[in-house]
């Protein structure tokens, strides 16, 4: 299996919320490869700040998320970099879709990366706890899945 996590999937398997059982779970799946996309570091680290200011987490707690998926990213989630033509597949999905537009670049590079693969790829699953972003998956054609919706 090729998942690909949007950070408000993937940010589950550091904080605690509805859905994180389910991420972890996934994260142990034997012989999966994981992706994320270019801006999910950035999105991640400020949904870690933001955390620690509003009191949810302490300073060592933010210390450890911040070594824990800099240890992650490097070693468990492959990265679809930017490219020059994810801007322009961005606001194509904008002007079909009610997308935001940080979910659009995330969905653009799930996109790039779906197209990509070979005819013989595993199945390629696109995850995301945003109900808009997960119904605008589903019309871009991909297999998508809202941990949220697990026990």
């Amino acid at each position: 299996m090729i998942f690909f996590f949007d950070t408000s999937a993937l940010i589950k398997r550091y904080l605690h919320e509805k859905g994180s059982a389910r991420v972890r779970r996934l994260l142990q799946t034997g012989g999966a490869i994981f992706y994320q996309t270019f801006l999910t570091p950035v999105e991640i680290t400020s949904a870690f700040y933001r955390q620690h200011r509003e009191g949810q987490i302490s300073s060592e707690e933010l210390s450890l998320l911040l070594r824990s998926y800099a240890v992650h990213s490097h070693s468990e989630y492959l990265l679809v970099p930017y490219s020059e033509s994810l801007p322009d597949l961005a606001v194509a999905l904008i002007s079909r879709r009610p997308l935001r537009a940080l979910d659009a670049i995330q969905l653009a590079s799930a996109l790039k990366l779906r197209n990509a693969l070979p005819p013989s790829a595993p199945p390629f699953i696109f995850l995301s706890a945003d109900d808009r972003l997960v119904r605008a998956a589903r019309e871009e054609h991909l297999h998508v899945e809202n941990p949220e919706r697990f026990p």
